[in-house]
This record gives structure tokens, C-alpha cells and sequence, in this order.
């Protein structure tokens, strides 16, 4: 855990690098973002029955746009590490990262497509462990079209294509 912390450390600090060569145009933001969750074992088969998890966190969005020759491309990288209970009052910890570069095209210019990263741990003093993840080419045009076609997928992750639970990937 600690080492996938500190790897997601190294990965948002490249990010706020300036970039070596300079785009037409090029935006970087950067977001706290919430990490609050409530899972049961109703919406995750991997967790022990009749357990509910309540998870709080605080992270790190860096988004990073860039426009060259007319095509756009976003590059996301979103950390979320975090502290989680159980029913029983028992201590986790949690660890979430996501990260996906995309890019549109001249003939399709609404519509961004590329890959998406996905992982999701907790462990803990509980009789709840969850290691979820998954791979996937990421088709979006930020409105009703998303799309994840799975590379490789471990755990319960989401439900592919569409991405809506239940699942074990609360974030």
C-alpha cells in the first residue's frame, strides 16, 4: 500500500512539471475532490455478508489539456486516499486512483477516446479486503455517450460498457 501510495505521489508531482514541449494551447488544473463513500455487500460480492463499509477521504485531480495541430487531448490523473469503518467498528484504509488520457479527432471533434486506468484497495483490521481495478479504452463525449471497453479487469470494478453498479469500486 505504501509503495502504490507513493508511486500515485510521484505520478501527480510529474504532472505539475511543466511540459518540455509547449502545445498551442495548454491548461492544468488542479482539484481537491471528495472521497466519500457508503458500499454494502449488496452492491459488492467480495464483501463478507450483511456488511456495510463507510469510507471518507480527501485527494488530488490533476486534469491537463492540451490542443495541438486541432486535436485535443485530456489527461487526468485523480488520487483519493482515505480512512473507512465497518458495521462493526472495525478500521480500513483505503486507496483510490484513476487516470486516463484522451484525445479527440478532426472528424469526430465531440468525441474523445483513449485509455483509463482504474484501481481500487481497502485493508484493514476487518474481515473486509478489496482489490478492484481495471483497463480500459474510455470513450466519452462528457454527455450521454460513456463507454469502457475493457483491456484487462480484476476484482469488481464496474460494469462494462457502461460503468454503473453495482460494483466493488465505489469511487
Amino acid at each position: 500500500m505504501k509503495r502504490l501510495v507513493s508511486a500515485a505521489a510521484a505520478i501527480v508531482a510529474l504532472l505539475l512539471l511543466p511540459a518540455g514541449a509547449v502545445a498551442t494551447g495548454e491548461e492544468t488544473t488542479v482539484e481537491r475532490v471528495p472521497g466519500n463513500f457508503v458500499m454494502t455487500s449488496e452492491d459488492c460480492k467480495h464483501l463478507p455478508p450483511a456488511t456495510t463499509i463507510t469510507g471518507t477521504g480527501t485527494g488530488t485531480s490533476v486534469t491537463r489539456t492540451t490542443t495541438h495541430r486541432g486535436i485535443t487531448t485530456i489527461a487526468n490523473t485523480t488520487i483519493i486516499p482515505g480512512k473507512a469503518t465497518d458495521q462493526a467498528g472495525n478500521t480500513y484504509r483505503f486507496f483510490y486512483s484513476n487516470h486516463f488520457r484522451i484525445s479527440n479527432t478532426k472528424a469526430r471533434p465531440t468525441v474523445y477516446s483513449g485509455l483509463m486506468e482504474d484501481l481500487f484497495l481497502l485493508h484493514g483490521r476487518g474481515p473486509a479486503r478489496l482489490a478492484n481495478g481495471f483497463v480500459a479504452v474510455y470513450t466519452t463525449d462528457f454527455g450521454d455517450l460513456n463507454r469502457f471497453d475493457p483491456i484487462h479487469a480484476f476484482g469488481d470494478p464496474i460494469t462494462f460498457p457502461t460503468g454503473v453498479g453495482p460494483f466493488c469500486d465505489p469511487l
